[in-house]
């Protein structure tokens, strides 16, 4: 019996008239009531306290400890949604066209050119020295770790590489005006990171720092098998991704682990998990309804969306 049980059949006996059966009196360290060992006020007393002690212990459990709270966030985000994005599975599958290439590479340059927005808050909330450290050196990293003698310029600069790497003249992506739904997430993902505690604005990176180097690899092995004709130096942008984002997630891993040990900011941050997991889905099913789905076949619709019917 879990111990939410415990407490509910508790409250249950302690409004019988009979009281509790002699075992349930040793489970909960108190005497029945109908037992001759009490009298009008101890039993009482010793009952209340028996009871606030089982409800502190189911309180306790809802509390995850640190690595246990980081694979049960792991697991949230993993069954969000029950299958990759249909946008994800052409690109790593190599079916996108170059024009949805294009439309999904001008399109997520909105996050990538406005990332400040939203590392910004994060450090200005921190109140820890050595991770607002951490946080100035993410930052230096996206805005070009070549100001610093790096190899890297700007994350946002190797996006425009990339996307003049499939074919886009430099100028078109940089007045490229984005979907509605991708201007849409970038604002609610600002807007998250603001009204969030310090620790679950940085959290929150769980998602897309936290998985970095695993799909950026994906993403750079497939667009060098499936789509050859890019330049491999326009794909420095998942390279770089690969390399950082490993330590940004161990970061991100670090904060959640030590400084969200009260079960209110464990919930608020598996609540802005699956919230930032919604809107990186928002992203790419913008650029999917508008630039990949009216091309495809019914049969590559049924299968990328998983219907049956």
């Amino acid at each position: 019996m879990g111990l939410e049980s415990v407490v509910l059949e508790a409250l249950a006996h302690c409004l019988r008239p009979e009281g509790f059966l002699p075992e349930q009196a040793n489970l909960f360290g108190a005497y029945p009531v109908n037992s001759r060992q009490h009298d009008n006020g101890s039993s009482r007393e010793k009952l209340t306290c028996s009871m606030l002690r089982v409800e502190q212990e189911a309180r306790d459990m809802s509390l995850l400890l640190p690595k246990e709270l980081i694979l049960n966030l792991q697991e949230t985000i993993r069954k969000r949604y029950s299958r990759p994005h249909p946008v994800r599975q052409l690109l790593l599958s190599g079916r996108l066209t170059k024009e949805q290439l294009q439309g999904w590479a001008k399109n997520q340059f909105h996050e990538f050119r406005n990332i400040h927005r939203f590392f910004g808050i994060r450090y200005q909330k921190c109140p820890i020295p050595q991770l607002r450290r951490d946080l100035l050196e993410n930052m230096v990293e996206e805005e070009g770790e070549d100001l610093f003698g790096g190899k890297y310029p700007s994350h946002a600069e190797l996006w425009v590489r990339f996307a003049e790497g499939t074919g886009m003249a430099r100028e078109e992506i940089l007045s490229y005006e984005p979907l509605p739904g991708i201007r849409a997430a970038l604002e609610m993902y600002v807007q998250l990171v603001q009204q969030s505690h310090w620790t679950v604005a940085i959290g929150t990176g769980l998602v897309f720092e936290g998985e970095g180097p695993k799909r950026m690899r994906a993403e750079r092995e497939a667009l060098e098998k499936y789509y050859s004709w890019i330049p491999s130096t326009a794909l420095d942008f998942f390279r770089a991704h690969e390399y950082h984002d490993e330590g940004h997630g161990n970061m991100v891993i670090d904060v959640i682990q030590k400084y969200c040990m009260e079960e209110q900011l464990q919930e608020e941050m598996r609540a802005a998990v699956k919230t930032r997991t919604d809107i990186m889905w928002l992203q790419n099913e913008s650029i999917y309804q508008t630039y990949v789905r009216p091309a495809l076949s019914v049969e590559v619709v049924k299968e990328v969306e998983g219907r049956l019917e």
